[in-house]
């Protein structure tokens, strides 16, 4: 057969003559031509009508309904498998949801800053100094301030400058709420926003905290005390002596338990939390 077809295509300019003979019929025979062209010819035509065949099978017959039901399938299952993928991912993301929001809660839980007062001990007039002896635990500061630490400044004068400005310009987004451990006001504003000190006084402690970012506490007169959270940079150090108005540092969005770039504004007169509120003008 190759040799037939080789035979015929090493003729492709000539014609080739093909005698087909009858065993039982010798004069039967009979012969004709071939060309390389013409066999090319054939071949197209057999394949374009296989092709149309096979077309017409697929759309007219249940052949094709079948091939795409499993096209269907196959593609059904991938998109069940995508979805199920999904599902799956969402419920990891709402366990970590929920893992954070547990996180947070647990971290709110603890207060912000907690005193603890011997009230038959410590008493603050209007013209006395705070006195506390090294072997008394009459005051204690939560994560920054240690007993030490809560004395009065003798640059401070025995005046107050309150009620004071805002420390900064911005938007109340959350109140002081004691019943759930928020002891201070929460001024939301751009991150970089500079925030003042509410009175005249003196640092008594800085640092950084997981929770809450910089921290700056500020001794003023009359035994209160003002708390500045979610700083992400501090201007003043320990024991700097600020007037009223002074840079203390610029917020941000710093601290675990941040929602969004804020000031969280605490005051503390004597031990125990205040409402900033009434230490405002505005």
């Amino acid at each position: 057969m190759w040799d037939f077809l080789r035979k015929i295509f090493s003729e492709r300019d000539g014609d080739v003559t093909v005698v087909v003979i009858d065993e039982q019929d010798p004069n039967g025979s009979s012969s004709f031509k071939l060309r390389a062209a013409d066999l090319v010819k054939l071949a197209l035509l057999v394949v374009m009508i296989s092709v149309t065949i096979t077309i017409v099978m697929f759309f007219a017959t249940p052949l094709g309904s079948l091939y795409q039901h499993q096209q269907d399938a196959d593609l059904r299952q991938s998109v069940l498998d995508i979805s199920d993928r999904v599902i799956a991912l969402q419920d990891s993301l709402e366990a970590r949801d929920s893992q954070l929001a547990n996180m947070r809660e647990v971290l709110r839980g603890s207060r912000d800053t907690t005193f603890a007062v011997n009230n038959s001990e410590l008493q603050m007039q209007d013209n006395e100094v705070v006195s506390v002896s090294a072997g008394e635990d009459l005051v204690q500061a939560y994560e920054m301030l240690s007993q030490n630490e809560i004395i009065l400044s003798g640059n401070v004068g025995s005046t107050s400058d309150f009620p004071a400005d805002a420390p900064l310009q911005g938007t109340l987004t959350q109140g002081y709420d004691a019943s759930v451990g928020h002891y201070g006001l929460d001024i939301a504003a751009r991150p970089g926003t500079e925030f003042r000190v509410l009175a005249d006084g003196t640092v008594i402690d800085h640092g950084w905290s997981v929770n809450y970012g910089y921290i700056v506490y500020v001794q003023h007169a009359g035994g209160i005390i003002s708390v500045y959270k979610h700083g992400a940079r501090l201007s003043k150090q320990k024991g700097d002596f600020v007037l009223k108005g002074d840079i203390l540092g610029v917020i941000g969005d710093t601290g675990v338990v941040s929602s969004g770039s804020h000031l969280h504004l605490e005051i503390w007169k004597n031990g125990v939390p205040q409402n900033p509120s009434m230490y405002l003008l505005n």
